[in-house]
C-alpha cells in the first residue's frame, strides 16, 4: 500500500495547470440537423473536408455539410424542418443550422414528420478516445450480469409518444429509433439508450456514430456500476504508478534523443516498489522506458488503471521525455512517444487531449492523483520548435479532485540533465526523487508530506541549475498529504544496475522471490511460455504456441489485475506491429511498402480486436490497412469502401485521405486526387508524403509550378528524404529545365548514395543532351547499386542498341529484363523492334505475339505484328491481325489504309478498293483524303470525290 496518506491541511495554491480544460477537453459534441436515410448513390462532402464520401444510410448530417446526388434520388431527414426530403437526380443541397438550400437541382419530394429527434454527436470524433472500453473493466471484475433498463419518467414518456406511435406502425423505422435513442440519451436512461442504439447499428452497419454512442454509454453504465460496488467494498485504498522515461526515439535523430529519462523513470520504479515508496505490487506498477514507451503501451497504461482504480484509490503518474506542440500557435500538444513520427503526431504520438481526458474523467472516481511532469529537456523535435511545450504543460484545467502536479520548469526553460545528478538524472527528478526519499523532512518527524515536497525541489533545482530551471507545481492536494513514510526502507540515489526475471520484470535484491507461494507450478510455466511467445513475436492467434493461445490458460488461475497485467501485453504487442507499418507508410517512396504490408497490419488489427471488440481505433486502423492492401490489386471500389469507413471512424487521421488520393491518382481522377491530398496535408501539416502525391497529381494535370511547389514544401518538411529532390528532378526535367534537374538529381544521390533511381534518371538527362557516354556510365551505375532496376537496364539497352555493333548486347539487356520480369511491357517491344530491325521475323513474331497475348487490347503491339508477318509473307496471318486491331478501334483510317495497302499488293483489287473506302469514309483530313485517292486510281479503282 501508498505511503500517500489523506491528511487534512492547507491546500497547495494551485496556480498553473497542465492542460486548458478550455483548450483540451473532449471534443464537445454538437447538434446535428439531418440524416441520410436512402443514399442512392450520392456523395456527402462534409465542412471542413474538400473530398467527397459515399453517403450511407444513417450518416448524420451538421450544419455546413452538403449532399450531391448523382444518377438517382436520395432522402434524408431534416429536422429543423420536421420534414423528410427526397432530393432528386443532380442535385446539391447545402445544410444550415434551420433551413437548407439547393445549389442545384430541386427536391422531389417533402413530407411532414411528427417528430424529429437527433442525439448529440461529436462532429470530428477522435478514434483513439473510442479504443480500450468495457473490456478493461470486465477483466479486472466489474459486474457482467446485464444491467436493467430504468424506468421511464413522466416527462420523457410524453416526449416518446410521437416515436412509440411511428414505432408502433413499423418497428423497423430507422428515424424513429435514432428519435427514441436521442430521448433516452436526454433523459439519462443509459441501458434503454445503448439497447437500442445496437438495434440500429445492426441495420446500419457504416453508422459508425452509433458504434461511438454504444462504446460511450456502455462505457458509463460500467463506471456506474463499478462506483455503486465500491461503496460496499471493505478493503482500504491502492495506489497505481504509471512511470514513464524515454531517452531513445525511434523517429528523431541521435542528436535529439535525451540521455538520463529511462533512469528517472527506472528509479521512480525504485522508489515507488520500496517500503518507503510505498511497497507497490507489480500488478500496480506500469514502467514504460524507452522502447517499451511506445503510444500503443502508454495508453494501454492510462485506461487499464482508469478501469481499476475506485473511489479509495490513488493514482501516480511520472512522465519524463519529450513533448511538444505540433504547429506554433495550435494547441495541439502531445507527449512524444519512442514510435512517435513528428510528421504526423496526431496519429502517432499521445495527445494531450487524451492525458486531459484521463485527468478530469478520472480524477473525480478517485481519491486522488499525483503527476510529475519533465518534458521540455531539449528545443527541437524534429523539426519543431519545442520550448512552446511548457506554455501548454502549465495550462492544465483545475480538475474536480484532489490533485498535486509538479512540472520539471516553467515555460520556454529546458530542462536540465547530467551527471551531476546522481550519476545521471534529470535535475527536477533527482530532487524530486531524494525529496520523496527522505531529504525533504525538514522537521525530522520520519514523515515528507506535500509542503516539504514541493519547498525542497523548488529549492534545489533552481540552486544547482543557477536559476536557469524553475519548478513549478499546480492543484488542490492539501500541504499536509503524506508522500512519504522515511521510518521504512528506502533507496540509494544512484543508478543501480538493473537485473530482470524470466518475463521481463526488473528483480529487486531486497525482495523475496515475487511468485513464491503465490502461484501453482503450471500457472508459472504457463506465464514463461507466455513471455517467451511474447519475446519471440508469435503474437497471432494461428501461430503454433502462440501468446494467444497461452493467454486462455491464465484466465481463472491469476486475479482479474494479473491476468489483465498479461493481457495487455498481448494487447500492446499486437497495437505496435500495426504502428510500424503505419510508420513505414508515412515515410512514403523513402521505405517503399508491398501489399503484404498492409495485409499483415491488418491481421494484428483484428487479433487485436478479439481482445478489445469495443474498439473503433482498431476498426479504423484494420479498415484503412486493408482498403490500402487492395490498391495493389487494383481492386478500387472495394478499396474506396474501406478506405471512406477509416475516415469515418477517424475523420481526423491523414493517412486514410492519402490513401483515398493514391487511389484516384491511380484511375487518373486526378482533381479527385488533388482535394484527397489537400486533406491529408491539412490534417498533418508535417507530412511530406501527401505532399509529394499532391505534386504527381498536379504534375499530371500539368501544373508543374504547383508540383515544383509542392515538393519544395515537402523538402523544407523532410530535407533527408532523397526520394524527394529525385521526384522534383522529373518534373524540371518534364520541363526541360535540366540544370535544375541535374542539381536535384545530385541533391538526391548525396542523400542516398546507394539508391539506384536518381543515377537512371541522370543517365536519361545525360541521354537528352546527347552525352551518351555520361548517360552509359550513370545507368551502369543505377545497375551496379539494384540489379532488379528494369528501367535503367531498358534505357541502357535503348541507349546502346543505337550504337553500330552493340544491338546484339542491348538485345542481351532486354532478354535479362524479361527473364527476371516476363510482363516487363518495355522490353518485349523493345526487343521485338529489334529482332525485326535485325531480320529475324521469326523471332520478332513470337515477342509480338507475346505482348498481344499478355495485352489484347495493345493496338500498337498488333500492327506491328501485322507489318512483320506481311513482310515474312504471311499475308493471312497479318490480315487477321488487322482485323483484330480493327476491333478496338473500327473507326480508325489508318487500319483501313494498312488493310487495303496489303490486298492492293496481293493483287484482290475488290478487296483493297472496299478497304480503301472505308478509309476514306473515315479520314481524319483532306491531306489524307487525297492520299488515298491517289492509292485508289493506283489500285484501278475509284471513289467519288468527298
Amino acid at each position: 500500500m501508498s505511503s500517500i496518506q489523506f491528511v487534512r491541511g492547507a491546500a497547495v495554491a494551485g496556480l498553473s495547470v497542465l492542460l486548458a480544460a478550455t483548450s483540451w477537453a473532449q471534443a464537445k459534441k454538437e447538434d446535428p440537423v439531418g440524416l441520410v436515410m436512402l443514399p442512392g448513390g450520392s456523395k456527402v462532402l462534409r465542412s471542413g473536408a474538400e473530398s467527397p464520401l459515399s453517403a450511407k444510410a444513417g450518416d448524420i448530417l451538421f450544419p455546413g455539410d452538403s449532399v450531391r446526388t448523382e444518377g438517382s434520388p436520395a432522402s434524408m431527414l431534416f429536422c429543423p424542418a420536421k420534414a423528410s426530403l427526397s432530393v432528386a437526380a443532380s442535385s446539391d443541397i447545402l445544410l444550415d443550422a434551420k433551413q437548407y438550400k439547393m445549389r442545384s437541382g430541386k427536391i422531389a419530394g417533402q413530407t411532414a414528420i411528427a417528430s424529429c429527434f437527433l442525439p448529440q454527436v461529436v462532429r470530428v470524433a477522435t478514434a483513439s478516445q473510442q479504443h480500450y472500453g468495457i473490456s478493461m473493466t470486465r477483466s479486472v471484475g466489474g459486474p457482467e450480469d446485464a444491467p436493467q433498463p430504468e424506468a421511464i419518467p413522466a416527462a420523457a414518456a410524453a416526449e416518446l409518444a410521437p416515436v412509440d406511435s411511428a414505432l408502433a406502425a413499423n418497428a423497423k423505422d430507422q428515424g424513429a429509433l435514432v428519435a427514441q435513442a436521442a430521448i433516452y440519451e436526454k433523459y439519462k436512461l443509459k441501458v434503454r439508450a445503448v439497447n437500442t442504439y445496437k438495434i440500429i447499428a445492426a441495420e446500419w452497419k457504416d453508422a459508425i456514430w452509433t458504434r461511438g454512442k454504444i462504446f460511450e454509454l456502455d462505457e458509463a453504465i460500467a463506471d456506474e456500476r463499478a462506483a455503486q460496488a465500491a461503496l460496499t467494498a471493505t478493503e482500504g485504498g491502492q495506489t497505481f504508478a504509471i512511470l514513464i522515461g524515454i531517452s531513445e526515439y525511434q523517429k528523431l535523430p541521435k542528436e535529439q534523443w535525451l540521455q538520463y529519462a529511462h533512469a528517472d523513470a527506472q528509479t521512480f520504479e525504485k522508489h515507488f516498489r520500496s517500503p518507503r515508496g510505498g511497497g507497490l505490487p507489480p500488478e500496480n506498477v506500469v514502467l514504460l522506458t524507452n522502447e517499451k514507451a511506445t503510444t500503443a503501451s502508454v495508453r494501454n497504461a492510462l485506461n487499464t488503471f482508469k478501469g481499476r482504480a475506485g473511489k479509495k484509490d490513488t493514482i501516480l503518474i511520472v512522465v519524463v521525455g519529450h513533448g511538444t506542440v505540433e504547429i506554433p500557435g495550435n494547441r495541439a500538444a502531445y507527449v512524444v512517444t519512442y514510435d512517435s513520427d513528428p510528421q504526423d503526431l496526431k496519429n502517432t504520438a499521445l495527445p494531450m487531449e487524451e492525458v486531459q481526458a484521463f485527468i478530469t474523467l478520472g480524477l473525480p472516481k478517485i481519491a486522488r492523483m499525483a503527476i510529475f511532469v519533465d518534458v521540455c529537456r531539449t528545443a527541437t523535435i524534429g523539426s519543431m520548435r519545442n520550448t512552446a511545450v511548457n506554455g501548454a504543460v502549465e495550462k492544465l484545467g483545475a480538475a474536480s479532485g484532489e490533485i498535486l502536479g509538479l512540472m520539471a520548469s516553467r515555460p520556454k526553460e529546458l530542462a536540465v540533465e547530467g551527471k551531476e545528478f546522481g550519476e545521471g538524472h534529470g535535475a527536477f527528478s533527482y530532487h524530486l526523487l531524494k525529496a520523496l526519499n527522505g531529504d525533504a523532512d525538514k522537521n525530522g518527524d520520519k514523515i515528507v508530506n506535500v509542503n516539504e515536497v514541493i519547498d525542497y525541489v523548488q529549492t534545489k533545482v533552481r540552486d544547482t541549475t543557477n536559476g536557469k530551471q524553475h519548478s513549478r507545481e499546480f492543484g488542490t492536494m492539501d500541504n499536509a498529504v503524506v508522500l512519504s513514510d522515511t521510518s521504512k526502507p528506502g533507496i540509494e540515489m544512484t543508478r543501480l544496475p538493473f537485473l530482470y526475471d524470466s518475463g521481463g520484470e526488473p528483480l529487486y535484491l531486497a525482495q523475496a522471490s515475487p511468485q513464491a507461494g503465490q502461484i501453482s507450478s503450471d500457472t508459472a510455466r504457463a506465464i514463461e511460455r507466455f513471455s517467451e511467445a511474447l519475446k519471440d513475436g508469435r503474437i497471432m492467434p494461428q501461430q503454433p504456441n502462440s501468446a494467444f493461445q497461452v493467454l486462455p490458460e491464465l484466465r481463472g488461475k491469476l486475479s482479474r489485475a494479473r491476468y489483465l497485467m498479461y493481457e495487455n501485453q498481448l494487447r500492446v504487442a499486437l497495437e505496435d506491429r500495426g504502428q510500424q507499418v503505419l510508420l513505414r507508410y508515412l515515410a512514403g517512396d523513402q521505405v517503399p511498402q508491398t501489399k503484404g504490408d498492409f495485409a499483415s497490419a491488418a491481421d494484428y488489427m483484428k487479433a487485436a480486436q478479439a481482445l478489445t471488440p469495443e474498439s473503433l481505433f482498431l476498426d479504423g486502423r484494420d479498415a484503412f490497412f486493408r482498403g490500402r492492401s487492395l490498391l495493389f490489386d487494383k481492386q478500387y471500389a472495394d478499396a474506396a469502401d474501406l478506405l471512406e469507413r477509416s475516415v469515418r471512424v477517424d475523420p481526423g487521421g491523414a493517412y486514410t485521405y492519402n490513401a483515398l488520393g493514391i487511389a484516384y491518382l491511380e484511375q487518373a481522377k486526378y482533381q479527385l486526387a488533388i482535394q484527397a491530398f489537400r486533406d491529408a496535408s491539412r490534417r498533418a501539416q508535417l507530412w511530406a508524403y501527401p505532399l509529394h502525391n499532391l505534386a504527381l497529381a498536379y504534375a499530371e494535370t500539368g501544373d508543374y509550378n504547383a508540383a515544383i511547389r509542392s515538393y519544395q514544401q515537402a523538402i523544407k518538411l523532410t530535407p533527408q528524404y532523397f526520394y524527394l529532390p529525385y521526384n522534383l528532378g522529373l518534373v524540371y526535367q518534364r520541363m526541360n529545365r535540366r540544370k535544375e534537374a541535374e542539381a536535384a538529381y545530385k541533391k538526391s544521390i548525396s542523400l542516398s548514395p546507394d539508391s539506384a533511381e536518381p543515377y537512371n534518371a541522370m543517365g536519361s538527362l545525360k541521354a537528352s543532351t546527347g552525352k551518351a557516354a555520361d548517360a552509359e556510365k550513370f545507368y551502369k551505375t543505377a545497375l551496379s547499386k539494384n540489379e532488379g532496376l528494369l528501367p535503367a537496364r531498358e534505357n541502357l539497352a535503348q541507349l546502346i542498341s543505337q550504337k553500330q555493333g552493340r544491338v546484339d548486347e542491348a538485345i542481351a539487356l532486354w532478354r535479362e529484363n524479361l527473364k527476371r520480369q516476363p510482363d516487363y511491357l518495355p522490353s518485349r517491344l523493345s526487343l521485338a523492334a529489334a529482332l525485326e530491325g535485325k531480320g529475324d521475323a521469326k523471332a520478332a513474331v513470337e515477342e509480338y505475339r507475346a505482348i498481344a497475348a499478355a495485352q489484347p487490347k495493345y493496338l500498337a503491339a498488333r500492327l506491328a505484328l501485322a507489318g512483320v508477318l506481311q513482310k515474312a509473307g504471311d499475308a493471312e496471318g497479318a490480315a487477321a491481325e488487322l482485323k483484330a486491331a480493327l476491333t478496338l478501334e473500327p473507326s480508325s483510317s489508318m487500319i483501313f489504309e494498312r488493310i487495303g495497302d496489303m490486298e492492293k499488293a496481293r493483287n484482290r483489287t475488290t478487296e483493297a478498293a472496299a478497304a480503301y473506302e472505308s478509309a476514306l469514309k473515315n479520314a481524319p483530313d483532306s491531306q489524307v483524303r487525297k492520299r488515298i485517292r491517289n492509292k485508289m486510281k493506283g489500285a484501278g479503282t475509284s471513289s467519288a470525290k468527298r
